[in-house]
């Protein structure tokens, strides 16, 4: 993969330039809005890191300029913005050509983040789907399964004293990672599954073919596990202002990881082998392009940084990942 920089910043240059050359990619690096231009006119990149102030254009004003020059749909464009624009809608703005952004100052694990999702949309517009929709839920099984070990080991552990931080911790990494990440993406995945079912067979929702998929259990506990992380908030917050016992904060994770837990294997059991029939191209697409915004707006960084601190929670509590 072939990366341009455009950064009139020394330090933000190498560090990009270095993540860059870790990370394998071949990457050159310009400092002005001129030798930008003629770099992408004499050479293809696949993804562009463009600063905001590298012209003395309007931003935007001078992607659209970019994009004239682009060539089929490259480079992928990631605009680094200042830290004072932070809090800039960017829905308000055109966005002729560019594909993400990023906030100053930049970081490595920012950098692959995005790279990540650049080399996502890339793949999916050049060579077709390389990352299934099941593939990508199946992942986030796989990280809530580890997070309900931890609720295990906690819930056995809440006799003793349960620091604070640790309890404020696992209600937002609830919410975040089940109801804001996950939930939000298999929500889109049944509506796909039963309107692509219901095409192809004029199957009424409450068909046998849906009743096989266990589709009307999975949506009952989908509702179950949205008002559990409601309850795991309010107990949470119950606890630590001492209105409830440490006995409720038991009750409500051990229901919780039991749910979840079931409802991940009543899912790969029954729904996906059933649905993955009804997924075709067009429509993998489309639901890995809304996967990519759901975790752009919950915040990629938010969600690596849950994996982290889940990867060091199992190591101090001796869990296998």
């Amino acid at each position: 993969m072939k990366v341009l920089i455009g950064e009139e910043n020394r330090p933000t240059r190498t560090l990009l330039e270095n993540a860059m050359e870790v990370m394998g990619f071949e990457v050159k690096k310009v400092e002005n809005a001129g030798s930008l231009i003629d770099s992408l006119k004499e050479e293809d990149f696949d993804i562009l890191f463009l600063s905001w102030n590298l012209s003395d254009k309007d931003s935007f004003e001078f992607i659209r300029d970019i994009g004239e020059i682009k060539k089929s749909g490259k480079p992928y464009i990631i605009l680094m913005m200042p830290e004072n624009k932070k809090d800039m809608d960017l829905t308000e703005y055109p966005r002729d050509g560019m594909n993400d952004f990023l906030v100053k100052p930049v970081n490595r694990d920012l950098i692959r983040s995005r790279i990540r999702k650049a080399r996502i949309e890339l793949e999916i517009g050049e060579r077709g789907l390389t990352i299934k929709p099941l593939e990508d839920l199946k992942k986030d099984h796989h990280l809530l399964r580890r997070m309900a070990n931890i609720f295990e080991v906690v819930h056995y552990r809440i006799k003793d004293e349960v620091p604070q931080k640790v309890l404020d911790w696992m209600d937002s990494m609830v919410n975040t990672l089940d109801q804001e990440v996950h939930h939000q993406k298999e929500r889109h995945y049944l509506i796909s599954f039963i309107e692509n079912a219901m095409e192809e067979h004029g199957e009424s929702p409450d068909s046998k073919l849906f009743s096989r998929a266990s589709l009307k259990r999975v949506e009952e506990e989908h509702e179950k596990l949205e008002e559990m992380t409601k309850e795991i908030h309010q107990v949470v917050e119950d606890y630590k202002d001492g209105k409830v016992e440490a006995g409720n904060l038991r009750d409500i994770l051990r229901g919780y990881k039991e749910l979840i837990r079931d409802h991940i294997d009543r899912e790969e059991r029954f729904l996906f082998p059933l649905s993955e029939k009804y997924m075709n191209e067009e429509t993998s697409k489309e639901l890995m392009q809304k996967f990519n915004k759901i975790e752009e707006k919950v915040g990629r960084e938010k969600i690596e940084k849950f994996e982290k601190q889940i990867s060091k929670g199992e190591e101090k509590l001796y869990l296998k990942s």
